[in-house]
């Protein structure tokens, strides 16, 4: 999907795609279907032949409509899951950090609290743009640096120290995670297949032989489905993009 899709409201591109599809159906059966008639004809059988060649296209391309639909909304529920991940994670380091001698304990705290506000306030607005900035891995590898040079001085202190690295790691993998989501997308060869299957899809209707008024009345309303079901596929396509993009909540309420 081009980048100027995302910065649309949702609202509106919700009636956007709905308008899209539909002005597509109109223009067809006022313009296009006259046209077609000249080359086609209507004869005995016309809507019969059309409906069976539709079918197996319909078939196809509802398959295919669905599995885009799961699939977006698995890429959104993963990265949704490594946002809680790496606010549980840094919630136990934080906690953890209580058992660490001075100076260690307010420094890695103190670098735990500008991490989370640097990724809630900074790095998610770059998010949203499809971007993500430096500072956050700047920031963890500051953290990750001031646990290296940590040396335990008792045996219950290397126990502590082994957990909370073993921890670090765990919110280093979830973090990593939740920047995959800023690159996650369905590709670009789909989205053509998609597209060009609406267009077909379309055609095949417009090609009906039926009352005018019965097929605007039905041309509509499932155009103004198809419409719904690309807007929701955008929508979960790109998990943090836009304004329908992922919350930080989790770590707004860490």
């Amino acid at each position: 999907m081009p980048d100027f899709v995302y910065d649309i409201p949702s609202r509106e591109l919700a009636v956007w795609f709905s308008i899209l599809v539909i002005g597509a159906v109109i223009f067809g059966l006022l313009v296009i279907k006259p046209i077609l008639r000249i080359f086609f004809g209507t004869g005995p059988g016309f809507n019969e032949s059309v409906a069976f060649g539709g079918s197996g296209f319909n078939l196809f391309y509802g398959l295919l409509l669905g599995l885009l639909t799961v699939s977006a909304y698995q890429n959104s529920e993963q990265v949704e899951q490594a946002i809680l991940s790496e606010a549980s994670a840094l919630g136990s380091l934080y906690s953890d950090m209580e058992s660490y001698p001075e100076p260690v304990r307010s420094d890695v705290k103190s670098m735990l609290r500008d991490y989370v506000l640097f990724t809630v306030y900074r790095d998610w607005d770059a998010h949203r743009r499809g971007e993500y900035l430096d500072g956050g891995g700047h920031r963890a590898d500051a953290v990750r640096q001031r646990l290296a040079d940590f040396e335990p001085r008792t045996d219950g202190e290397a126990i502590l120290h082994q957990a909370v690295v073993s921890g670090f790691r765990e919110f280093s993998d979830a973090r990593q995670a939740r920047l995959a989501g800023v690159i996650t997308q369905i590709p670009d060869v789909l989205w053509y297949a998609v597209l060009v299957g609406a267009a077909i899809n379309v055609m095949l209707f417009v090609l009906l032989k039926m009352r005018l008024r019965q097929q605007l009345l039905l041309g509509v309303i499932t155009s103004f489905f198809l419409g719904v079901i690309l807007y929701v596929i955008v929508e979960l396509d790109d998990p943090l993009r836009g304004e329908a993009g992922l919350d930080p909540n989790a770590l707004r309420l860490l």
